[in-house]
């Protein structure tokens, strides 16, 4: 059954009668569209888990804020006050005296940032366990009618139109320094800014890094070419664009050459222009000059947390812009490189940093 979402008890009492009847439902998050059951019914859980097909791997759990000390152990409060409700996920251990099915010493929480969600959450007044509307490996669905065709024997399928695929990004708070287990809508670049020092990153997951000058055919390449030379590849993604440049074109010839000089390459590069999905991929934009941070965050204002030119990131100097070589000799290209190469030094120890045990 799909229900639009409606501001009525009768709406939200149909919805708790078909979880304490031990039914799955669809709701929509802040994030993606989410299957959930009382997370207190043993029976509901493992009917889920069947859905889902998977295993051992625990469910978040949706709780209202008021009571998160009832089902774990606070730590890291400042990163729990800042971003709950908001799309994060913050796994802490699980309080000693709480038994909840397919829940371990540890207890992934979550509480959305929508109306519908915390409404219901203070009506049930207990807690859900939800998972991302999908099969396990397919993408999240994004729609009640996709998710009604796919799982047509739910109980209720809470329609809030389409709905994106970007997961909440999921904090181990359980270590110190905190965990990133996995990316999602909030940047790591702001999580360590709420948090004030760096976090640790998971088992495989990289920094994605992003470069941007104009053209991309010598500052923004150079600077990926070198970064690659001073980086563990299995710990950054490096890719760079243009805020105004023709897509597919090779880095220029004295670009080539000067990345080489550097035991870089740059042989299989070719343009492309920035795009919001280059934006979103990145967990941390770096630019040339004033006016390439303007156009990023003309693209996506949200990217400001996450964005800096290169010059200033970690650091001041004297000269904040890095000038552009196009139309000049390989002297000035050279004078390029080596006027960034201190910024990626910092940049690669900043990066390995994360990954230290």
């Amino acid at each position: 059954m799909i229900m639009k979402i409606e501001d009525s008890e009768e709406f939200y009492k149909k919805i708790i009668e078909t979880l304490n009847n031990g039914r799955i439902i669809a709701i929509p998050t802040d994030t993606v569209y989410g299957l959930a059951v009382s997370a207190s019914d043993a029976a509901a859980v493992s009917k889920l888990q069947d859905l889902k097909k998977r295993e051992s791997k625990p469910f978040t759990i949706f709780v209202s804020k008021s009571i998160i000390n009832t089902y774990a152990v606070v730590v890291k409060k400042k990163i729990i006050d800042y971003f709950l409700p908001g799309p994060v996920t913050v796994i802490l251990r699980k309080s000693e005296e709480l038994a909840l099915p397919g829940i371990g010493e540890k207890i992934g929480i979550r509480i959305p940032q929508t109306e519908f969600v915390l409404r219901l959450l203070n009506v049930f007044q207990k807690p859900l366990a939800v998972t991302s509307a999908n099969v396990a490996g397919d993408e999240p669905l994004r729609t009640a009618s996709e998710i009604v065709a796919r799982f047509p024997d739910l109980g209720i399928v809470v329609d809030a139109g389409e709905i994106g695929t970007t997961a909440s990004t999921v904090l181990d708070l359980t270590t110190t320094p905190l965990t990133v287990l996995r990316k999602g809508k909030i940047p790591i670049l702001e999580v360590e800014k709420i948090y004030g020092r760096r976090v640790r990153m998971g088992p495989g997951l990289k920094v994605n890094v992003l470069f941007v000058c104009t053209g991309n055919s010598c500052r923004s390449p150079m600077a990926e070419a070198l970064l690659r030379t001073m980086i563990d590849p299995r710990h950054a993604e490096v890719r760079s664009a243009g805020t105004n440049t023709v897509a597919g074109q090779p880095a220029s010839a004295f670009a080539q050459q000067i990345a080489a000089e550097f035991k870089g390459s740059l042989g299989p590069h070719q343009s492309r222009e920035l795009s919001p999905d280059l934006i979103q991929w990145a967990d941390l934009i770096l630019v040339m000059q004033y006016k390439h941070y303007q156009a990023v965050t003309e693209f996506a204002p949200d990217a400001v947390a996450k964005t800096f030119l290169l010059k200033e990131y970690k650091h001041r100097s004297r000269n904040n812009e890095v000038s552009d070589p196009i139309g000049k000799d390989i002297d000035a290209y050279r004078d390029t490189a080596l006027d960034m190469y201190p910024s990626l030094k910092i940049l690669a120890r900043d990066i390995e940093k994360r990954y230290l045990k």
